[in-house]
């Protein structure tokens, strides 16, 4: 009799506790498009109507985003998004970073360990990128959570992807295939190398990029430069189409195809384990348009107006296998981008504007510190660069009895009106730091990798010895303010003004999903389930 109690009473407890647990989507899906500022979401609306319209119409937009870090670069902005911790944290302080002890230039996500499968190329992973991230969180949440991360940039693809990821793939210039690394197993999957199959990269063999009616310079000519329309694609398949397509929309449109390949082949969203899968997807072309031709041409409106297309041929797709209700969309970028020089003074008259090689800034810090240290002659005073940080060649240092504290210091309080740099900042000495510089500084020193001096690029100052195009790297605002949105699932449409750091984006989608992060792990950023409707 007891038994069979038992056994009748078992299915009324399990029905009990079913609401108790937490609720989930079926698909969280993580669109992040390399070098998208803010402003695109309403610049270019009036021409979209698919998936970027979605997100500013549908959507919950935090208007004012930012990065709370420098420099603002591709392999940082992807960690951040999802890790909700800064580079201090993260360990991924730059694109490539000087290593001290290996004397050389160190990109982010190498790792000699884990070479590329059947494909020549640097050898990558997630291993230089410490702790976990929202994808290792919901796995850990939900055993049998599933996670694909894909982009056309390696970097993107990985760092989003965390460290136990069923997938991550990008994109090879030189074969035109998508790609992975022995980290994540013995062989591409058999569903991507199905796709790689198919050769699709060559179908725009000859084709015509040419703007979209809606995006024509001749609309609007006072907030765009000239353009270089129409631009051909090599008519022959090989590196050379790769990298065409690569620096176009037909990129975002590639991807898009892989995007829906993986889905289909992975039954994304329809997990048996009753588990959330996550989709992390990096739109890369949008970077490369932008820095071949500015944020002001019409090259870039035509990028954007035709990704809203492609972004909503994905949210069809999905919508039609999972239904709209059963999925969880996020949009960012890993950083904004600067207005061209030229564009700038020409449409908004800025005569702060300017274009200048990094040579005269060396020259001139180089030329101060001889003096100062009253060095004869010429010293090789850095053994290495990147985007906001030096490094001094301690074995130059040393051989003229200089310490690197000295040198530092030197540096940071000493030289003085170096072309295009407000000032240096040395990393021993940051807590005294005040001012909107002081924070974003601590946020980005990582000791062991970052320089021994940070500068801070004068506002609308573009370092390039290229005569055009743009670049992104500053802390000013056209390189920090980003898109942030949360869509689909559970998510009501409004516009959220208060200031909010992108790293918030991983606790948020955590706290949305029943997700839990590890008590050790100390993130930077907060939930904002708070200000949700």
């Amino acid at each position: 009799m007891r038994k069979r109690f038992c056994t009748l009473l078992l299915p009324i407890l399990l029905l009990l506790l079913r609401p108790l647990q937490a609720e989930h989507p079926k698909l969280i899906v993580v669109v992040i498009v390399d070098q998208m500022r803010a402003d695109y979401l309403e610049r270019f609306s009036a021409q979209e109507t698919g998936g970027l319209h979605f997100f500013n119409s549908r959507g919950a937009n935090f208007l004012n985003a930012n990065y709370e870090h420098m420099p603002t670069e591709t392999c940082l902005g992807h960690s951040v998004l999802l890790a909700g911790r800064n580079p201090a944290r993260t360990g991924i302080v730059a694109n490539e970073w000087y290593d001290r002890e290996t004397g050389r230039m160190t990109y982010c996500v190498e790792d000699a360990s884990s070479p590329l499968i059947g494909e020549s190329g640097e050898a990558v992973s997630p291993k230089n990128l410490l702790g976990d991230n929202f994808a290792d969180w919901l796995q850990s949440s939900y055993p049998g959570a599933r996670i694909i991360s894909i982009s056309l940039k390696d970097r993107a693809a990985i760092v989003m992807g965390g460290h136990h990821p069923q997938a991550v793939l990008w994109f090879s210039h030189e074969t035109g295939n998508f790609v992975t690394s022995r980290y994540y197993g013995n062989q591409v999957p058999v569903w991507a190398q199905e796709f790689n199959g198919r050769h699709m990269v060559n179908s725009y063999a000859g084709q015509q990029w040419a703007p979209l009616p809606a995006s024509d310079s001749h609309a609007d000519p006072t907030k765009q430069v000239g353009g270089q329309f129409p631009h051909l694609m090599p008519k022959q398949s090989g590196r050379l189409l790769n990298d065409a397509v690569y620096g176009s929309p037909f990129g975002d449109e590639f991807l898009e195809a892989f995007a829906e390949h993986v889905i289909k082949a992975n039954h994304l969203g329809e997990n048996q384990g009753s588990a959330p899968d996550l989709l992390a997807i990096g739109f890369s072309s949008n970077d490369a348009v932008g820095h071949t031709y500015g944020p002001d041409s019409p090259e870039i409106a035509d990028e954007q107006i035709r990704l809203d297309r492609t972004i909503g041929h994905l949210m069809e797709f999905l919508n039609t296998r999972l239904g709209a209700d059963n999925i969880l969309w996020a949009l960012s970028a890993d950083h904004g981008v600067e207005p061209a020089p030229e564009a700038e003074q020409q449409l908004r008259g800025n005569k702060a504007a300017r274009r200048l090689s990094f040579s005269a800034a060396m020259q001139s810090i180089q030329s101060q510190l001889n003096a100062i240290f009253k060095i004869p002659g010429e010293m090789h005073w850095f053994a290495g660069r990147t985007d906001t940080m030096l490094y001094f060649d301690r074995t130059e240092l040393a051989r003229h009895n200089i310490s690197i504290a000295a040198a530092s210091e030197a540096l940071a309080k000493q030289v003085k009106s170096v072309p295009g740099i407000d000032g240096f900042y040395d990393v021993t000495r940051l807590e005294s730091v005040e001012g909107w510089i002081g924070p974003v500084l601590r946020n980005s020193v990582f000791p062991k990798r970052s320089g021994d001096v940070y500068y801070l690029p004068s506002q609308w100052t573009l370092f390039s010895s290229k005569p055009t195009g743009t670049s992104h790297g500053d802390p000013w605002p056209y390189d920090r303010h980003v898109p942030l949105v949360l869509a689909g699932w559970h998510v009501k449409a409004q516009r959220i003004a208060r200031n909010v750091q992108v790293a918030d984006l991983a606790p948020t989608l955590a706290d949305l999903t029943g997700v839990h992060w590890p008590k050790s792990e100390v993130l930077d950023g907060k939930s904002r389930k708070g200000l949700l409707k």
